[in-house]
């Protein structure tokens, strides 16, 4: 992930959270989780590859924990 790219998505992940909890600020969370796993091919299951992944990409899985710590669910 490059420092540009951090930037863009921590800007869009204080964009969410500053609107009020509601389905939609879940539902925007949801897609930025989506979006980032897509982009960053996050790998969902697979213990040892996602371990691999952690290691490799920190800044990501930081990022990507922090949207997902973020859902009230």
């Amino acid at each position: 992930m490059t420092t540009g790219e951090m930037l863009r998505y921590t800007k869009r992940l204080q964009e969410i959270l500053s609107l009020p909890q509601s389905a939609q600020r879940e539902m925007l969370l949801v897609n930025l989780m989506t979006h980032l796993e897509i982009a960053y091919q996050i790998p969902i299951t697979g213990k040892e590859r996602i371990e691999t992944f952690k290691e490799k990409h920190p800044h990501v899985m930081q990022l990507y924990r922090t949207v997902s710590a973020a859902r009230s669910l």
